[in-house]
């Protein structure tokens, strides 16, 4: 789950090798947009895939390292909640959109559990950056404790 160099090209491309790249984008510093198809790719990825708890806690350094930048964790939370949008308005029973957020919530459950058990909490960082487009019907400006 580290940061990898080069991008597997070939179609052929092992599950592990793919999952790898794109793990290793989502907590590396290289920004992704929030319309980026990045974000579908890392979603549609087969999460049975397992890593040594040494490389998911260098992931986790990492995003924690990154975050302040990429604003990635803020990102995959609003694909989480578009997704769950999509597949609640699905009728057809479990769809890619059901897929993707639990992805979405696997993946992001993971970092938030090591920002906040190892005491990371300023790490959260859950805002998008001012130089992000605002997606359509996105409030800004509301913080948490607005909810007290």
């Amino acid at each position: 789950m580290g940061a990898l160099t080069s991008t597997p090209r070939q179609s052929g491309a092992r599950p592990q090798d793919t999952a790898e790249y794109l793990i290793g984008s989502f907590v590396g510093e290289k920004s992704f947009p929030l319309g980026s198809d990045f974000w579908q790719k890392l979603l549609e990825l087969p999460l049975n895939l397992q890593w040594p708890n040494e490389r998911v806690t260098e992931a986790c350094q990492l995003l924690a390292q990154n975050n302040c930048c990429t604003r990635h964790l803020t990102k995959i939370l609003i694909h989480l909640a578009w997704c769950l949008q999509e597949s609640i308005s699905a009728s057809d029973g479990p769809s890619s959109a059901h897929v993707k957020a639990i992805n979405a919530v696997y993946i992001s459950s993971v970092f938030l559990k090591y920002l906040i058990e190892s005491n990371h909490i300023e790490e959260l960082r859950l805002s998008m950056g001012t130089s992000e487009p605002t997606p359509k019907d996105f409030v800004r400006g509301i913080f948490l404790a607005s909810y007290n």
